[in-house]
């Protein structure tokens, strides 16, 4: 049944800092990001989804949702 499937997004903690590089999974359904200024075109979120985490399972709120465009020497990736 479809509308009982999850979706589940992983997220990695960095223990020396931020790291701001993109690091793509093309077998991610979602991708996600804390900064706006990364995403081509954004939009408020206005739906009840919240993203939760892997390490104890808490939930976040999502604000906005978006595409970003990621050239590469063969061709624009979207995101």
């Amino acid at each position: 049944n479809n509308s009982q499937k999850k979706k589940i997004a992983a997220a990695a903690d960095m223990p020396y800092g931020v790291d701001t590089n993109w690091y793509m999974d093309t077998g991610a359904t979602n991708h996600i990001t804390e900064e706006l200024e990364k995403l081509t075109m954004h939009e408020n979120y206005r739906g009840h989804d919240q993203v939760y985490t892997a390490a104890n399972g808490a939930g976040m709120d999502i604000s906005d949702v978006g595409q970003s465009f990621i050239k590469t020497p063969h061709k624009t990736l979207e995101l």
